[in-house]
């Protein structure tokens, strides 16, 4: 799978917004973290959305942050099949395999993500009355941009 440079640059700008998304997000959870815990024990006050924004906040992080992970070939490669000697062609093929299985389970996500952001999008949260499809959302979303970087990058480790 031989891509150009410009499928190479277009999956490290989805891995760089992934990341950048990611850090933004762990900021926002820190400092809502922090300010619950300062207002229930300082003030005695918990406010209404202390449980279901970081909650929120943290769904969306993990699977942002997926995504960088397979864009870069490293959320499910533990390394061994480096240390096996096996003969390259095997190795490849090998490799090639676990890509496709990938990018299977990747579009599986997509679509089952997508049916139960579907199902629960009429459903409201309980302290902030938003949509609940907006936890499942990750699911469609992050892993469309899991598999385009995967896609772009070819491959290629």
């Amino acid at each position: 799978m031989t891509l150009g440079t410009g499928s190479l640059r277009a999956a490290t700008l989805i891995d760089r917004a992934a990341r950048w998304s990611g850090a933004a997000l762990v900021a926002a959870f820190a400092i809502m973290v922090v300010y619950v815990i300062i207002s229930r024990y300082l003030f005695s006050s918990t406010p209404r959305w202390a449980e279901e924004l970081p909650r929120l906040a943290l769904v969306w992080l993990t699977f942002v942050g997926a995504i960088s992970g397979f864009v870069r070939g490293s959320h499910f490669r533990a390394g061994l099949l480096d240390l096996v000697s096996l003969p390259p062609m095997l190795r490849r093929g090998l490799a090639v395999l676990a890509w496709l299985a990938i990018a299977v389970f990747l579009a599986v996500f997509i679509w089952t993500g997508w049916k139960l952001t579907q199902i629960t999008w009429s459903h409201q949260t309980t302290a902030l009355s938003l949509p609940a499809g907006i936890f499942y959302l990750s699911l469609p979303v992050c892993c469309g941009f899991a598999l385009a970087g995967l896609i772009l990058k070819g491959g290629r480790a």
